[in-house]
């Protein structure tokens, strides 16, 4: 599999126009995680908007193929984890799943954050 994986910081400031990602979100094979799903509809359930958040979210997903955590995916997270420990680079659990997905898959991340690059042999793509 190729393409590109987004991170929930690319999907929420795209939906906010924050910053030209057109190009970006022009590319086929897009994938999103379902982890990213779950950050999302937290920020939804956090929100006064939150019917509209939900929606807005599972619009945009519905239109991007989903990766799943799964069995196939848990190597990966456990090995990710283990080199960031010996590192001493901890980051946020949710995004070494995120992590691990693309890793599985041989997605790029597509990401603003730089803690990500802490983990070795991810493509990765900063916007």
């Amino acid at each position: 599999m190729n393409g590109k994986l987004l991170d929930t910081n690319v999907i929420i400031r795209y939906i906010k126009n924050k910053d030209n990602l057109d190009d970006v979100f022009e590319e086929e094979n897009l994938y999103f995680s379902s982890i990213t799903l779950g950050e999302l509809f937290f920020g939804a359930e956090c929100s006064e908007r939150k019917r509209e958040n939900y929606d807005v979210y599972s619009n945009l997903c519905g239109e991007l193929e989903e990766i799943k955590t799964d069995a196939e995916v848990a190597p990966f997270y456990a090995k990710i984890k283990a080199q960031l420990k010996a590192d001493g680079h901890p980051i946020p659990e949710n995004d070494i799943w995120i992590a691990a997905c693309a890793m599985t898959y041989n997605l790029t991340v597509v990401t603003a954050d730089q803690h990500f690059s802490f983990i070795k042999n991810l493509n990765l793509l900063n916007r």
